[in-house]
């Protein structure tokens, strides 16, 4: 089985009185077009003491069956080689299409955590897309030293420490130049 990067997302939502399903629609859309397969996508709300837990998958339990081998097999290769691989993959298989996905248990870690009237989206998405690129990368010998996905609350972020880090910098030369006068 080919894995795409795999993605994992923790949406937080103050505010249950907003949802219109446009989510899941583009996240259908995404799927429908083939640029991201759903592995996992966990959606709890709490109204009051009440808790809903809704769980979706694009996966069957064969695909997840296979998914977990092979995510299983690529951690125990970096463990113990070829052998470690093998061990892990077989593992991976034999684990009980039944039992909590990672999606899954982060959900129920968030539960007693919800602010009443909010929700929580725990997803994990596979980057169909990038295969090609990945694959391309490897076909000529390249080795990916970094990944990090930026959002605009990261570029947002760094905006203000620069803008701090120009501020400090003002002060620090306006010092500078009372002292040398």
């Amino acid at each position: 089985m080919t894995i795409g990067p795999i993605q994992g997302l923790v949406i937080g939502f103050p505010d249950n009185e907003m949802f219109e399903g446009r989510i899941a629609e583009e996240l259908a859309r995404l799927s429908d077009v083939g640029q991201i397969r759903v592995i996992d996508a966990v959606f709890v709300t709490r109204d009051g003491d009440e808790v809903d837990v809704l769980s979706v998958s694009g996966l069957d339990d064969e695909q997840r069956a296979e998914l977990r081998s092979a995510v299983a097999a690529l951690v125990g290769l970096g463990v113990a080689g070829e052998e470690g691989a093998l061990a892990m993959a077989e593992a991976g298989a034999m684990v009980d299409a039944d039992a909590m996905t990672v999606a899954e248990s982060v959900a129920a870690d968030l539960i007693d955590e919800l602010p009443d009237g909010s929700s929580a989206l725990v997803l994990a998405f596979e980057h169909l897309w990038a295969v090609p690129l990945r694959d391309a990368v490897r076909d000529a010998g390249g080795v990916v030293l970094a990944h990090r996905s930026l959002s605009a609350e990261d570029l947002i972020g760094l905006g203000m420490l620069m803008g701090y880090a120009a501020e400090l910098e003002a002060e620090q030369e306006a010092v500078e130049a009372s002292t040398d006068m």
